[in-house]
């Protein structure tokens, strides 16, 4: 895969990692930190009504004539919330210290899919763990390492200054960061799987999905033809793989794992993933902060593809 530049498209991601939020990630406590994004969070929301209609379009795309309209606004709200508490958490795992980063990660999470993890892995070492954007995922690499696993995530950065701060700080754990922008992304994760680590990907990436024109799935309670991308993966490396999200709780986190496959069995990695993404979307939408993009991106992708019949 070419190296692409990273886009200059404002958004939100880029308005709340500005040079001067970073600062501020590194000084404030916190909860005073919280505070301060969401309240230049909700700025930024209520001076650009495109975002709005976006994130108002995708939650009734998938949940609009699931619930009533009262609910459906307080649904809005607290997704509003949740995806600012997501650049939250963005911004602390990449620049606060490491040190006050791992105590914080450590007494906020409890690990109740420990033991299926280890269980997994005693298997064949390695192993593919798939997740969404969802959550507090960006806790998970950070976690495990801090654990001692050895984690290696695919993943795209918005900005060169979160990719500069990541991969530092990466060296001073046993954490691989793979550019899914970078050449040979598929040659890395599978030796990242050979040399017995835990490869960390998301599933949730629309733009990024390779339609498969032999088979179709149901996601969201549409028809569309599946993503190849891990099923592509999965083939190849023969690795055992499994579903893991760390959901936000009233008093903590909890990283869940949920077997999937044990690397020999023919169910497509798509499908199965999703299926366990969509429950937790369903019950938790206000944690999954793809909103503000999937609406346009997956109409754009079944607007653009024929599903198939096989």
């Amino acid at each position: 895969m070419p190296s692409n530049p990273i886009p200059i498209k404002k958004d939100i991601s880029r308005f709340l990692q500005k040079q001067p939020n970073v600062f501020l990630a590194k000084i404030l406590p916190l909860l005073l930190y919280r505070r301060y994004l969401s309240m230049i969070g909700f700025y930024y929301y209520g001076t650009n009504r495109d975002e709005r209609r976006n994130v108002s379009k995708s939650l009734k795309y998938v949940l609009g004539e699931k619930i009533g309209k009262f609910r459906f606004q307080s649904i809005l709200l607290r997704t509003y919330f949740g995806i600012i508490e997501h650049y939250f958490e963005k911004m602390i795992n990449a620049h606060k210290s490491l040190p006050e980063m791992m105590n914080y990660l450590k007494s906020s999470i409890s690990f109740s899919g420990r033991k299926l993890l280890d269980q997994i892995i005693s298997r064949n070492n390695g192993c593919i763990f798939v997740s969404g954007h969802f959550g507090a995922v960006e806790y998970i690499p950070l976690y495990l390492a801090a654990n001692h696993y050895r984690p290696s995530m695919i993943l795209r950065f918005k900005t060169e200054k979160l990719k500069e701060a990541l991969t530092y700080r990466s060296k001073s754990v046993d954490l691989e960061l793979i550019d899914a922008d970078s050449p040979n992304v598929l040659f890395k994760a599978l030796n990242a799987i050979k040399a017995g680590r835990i490869l960390i990907t998301m599933c949730d990436e629309v733009h990024s999905w390779r339609p498969c024109s032999r088979g179709n799935t149901q996601l969201f309670g549409r028809r569309i033809p599946k993503d190849r991308t891990l099923d592509i993966l999965c083939k190849r490396s023969k690795a055992p793989m499994c579903f893991g999200v760390v959901q936000r709780g009233k008093t903590g986190f909890d990283l869940a794992i949920h077997p999937l496959s044990d690397g020999e069995e023919a169910s497509s990695a798509c499908e199965v993933s999703w299926n366990l993404l969509e429950q937790y979307v369903y019950r938790h939408p206000e944690q999954w902060y793809q909103w503000p993009s999937f609406f346009p991106e997956f109409t754009r992708y079944m607007s653009n593809q024929e599903c198939y019949d096989y």
